[in-house]
C-alpha cells in the first residue's frame, strides 16, 4: 500500500490550537505577517514553528498539483479546476483524505511549488472583494483581538488545520477538501443510483453541500449510508428546491425516523418513498 506524506495529525492539532490560546497576542500577529510577507517568510515560520519538531511530518509519497491557481479559483474552483483537483486525489485512499494532516502538507506543497500563495489562505469566501491581503491588513493593524483571532482561523481552515472546528473541518470548512469530498460522493454514488456523475454533482453544488455537509459526517447521522444518501440525491433531483428550503429538517427527520426503523439497509428507491413522506408532513 503506497504511503503518503503527512504532518503528523497530532502536531498539527497543536500547533493550531497554540495559535488560539489567546486573541489579539504577539503570536497571531506574528503568524499573520509571515503570511502577508510571502512564501519564503511563511514557510520558515513554518519550519520554526511547526517542522522544527522531530518526527512532525510522516515520510511518504507527495502529490503535486500542476496548476497555478487564483486567488478566486482557490476560494470557488470552477468545474474545470475541479477535475484538476479530482485527478490528482482520486486514487488516494480515504485514510489519507480523511486525514487534517494530509490535506495540511498538501497545502504547504502548493505553496513551495507556487500553486497558491500565503495570501489567499486569509481571503474570505464571504465576501467579494475581500482579498488575502486585504483581510491580512485589516488584522495586523487592528487593536481588535477577535478580528485578529478571526483571520488566524481563517487560514488555519484554509489549511485544514483542526484547531479551528475539529477534524470535520476537511469536509465542510477547507476549500480544496470540499472540492474533492463533493466530485468523491458524485463518482462513489454514480455506481449506486439511477443518476449520473453530472447529475449528482449538479445537487452536490457549493450551496447544495453546505446544506448537508456538516450532518454528513457525524456519528450520530445516517446520512452518510450509502443507502440512505442515495434516497435523499434520488429525492432531490425531482425537487431542487427542497435542498434549500429544508433539506437539513429532512435529514433531522431522517435521524429520528432510524432509531425505530433500519433505513440503512432499506434500498435508495424505498429510502426515497421515506423522505418524500417526511418532506410532505413538514
Amino acid at each position: 500500500m503506497t504511503l503518503y506524506k503527512e504532518i503528523d495529525n497530532g502536531k498539527w492539532s497543536e500547533f493550531g490550537k497554540a495559535l488560539l490560546s489567546s486573541k489579539g497576542s504577539k503570536m497571531q500577529v506574528d503568524f499573520l505577517q509571515s503570511c502577508r510577507d510571502g512564501k519564503d517568510v511563511f514557510l520558515q515560520y513554518l519550519n520554526g514553528n511547526l517542522f522544527n519538531e522531530e518526527n512532525a511530518i510522516i515520510a511518504g509519497k507527495g502529490i503535486f498539483l500542476n496548476h497555478k491557481f487564483t486567488e478566486a479559483e482557490f476560494r470557488f474552483p470552477p468545474t474545470d479546476t475541479q477535475q484538476i483537483i479530482w485527478d490528482a486525489f482520486k486514487e488516494v485512499p480515504r485514510q489519507n483524505t480523511g486525514s487534517c494532516g494530509f490535506w495540511g502538507s498538501i497545502i504547504v506543497d502548493m505553496i513551495k511549488h507556487d500553486c497558491i500563495t500565503p495570501n489567499y489562505l486569509a481571503s474570505n469566501v464571504n465576501g467579494v472583494n475581500e482579498t488575502g491581503f486585504y483581510m491580512l491588513d485589516r488584522a495586523i493593524t487592528s487593536e481588535d483581538g477577535l478580528i485578529i483571532d478571526e483571520c488566524v482561523r481563517r487560514i488555519l481552515r484554509s489549511m485544514g488545520n483542526p484547531g479551528p472546528r475539529g477534524k470535520r473541518i476537511i469536509f465542510n470548512d477547507f476549500y480544496l477538501g470540499k472540492a474533492y469530498w463533493r466530485w468523491n460522493w458524485s463518482n462513489k454514488m454514480s455506481n449506486k443510483i439511477d443518476l449520473s456523475f453530472e447529475e449528482i454533482l449538479n445537487t452536490l453544488d457549493d450551496k447544495g453541500y453546505a446544506e448537508f455537509s456538516g450532518k454528513m459526517h457525524t456519528k450520530k447521522s445516517y446520512i452518510s449510508q450509502t443507502n440512505t444518501f442515495g434516497g435523499l440525491l434520488l429525492f432531490l433531483s425531482k425537487n431542487p428546491d427542497t435542498l434549500v428550503k429544508s433539506v437539513g429538517r429532512i435529514i433531522d427527520n431522517l435521524t429520528y425516523l432510524s432509531i425505530w426503523k433500519a433505513i440503512e439497509i432499506q434500498s435508495p428507491e424505498s429510502n426515497e418513498i421515506e423522505i418524500e413522506n417526511i418532506a410532505r408532513s413538514l
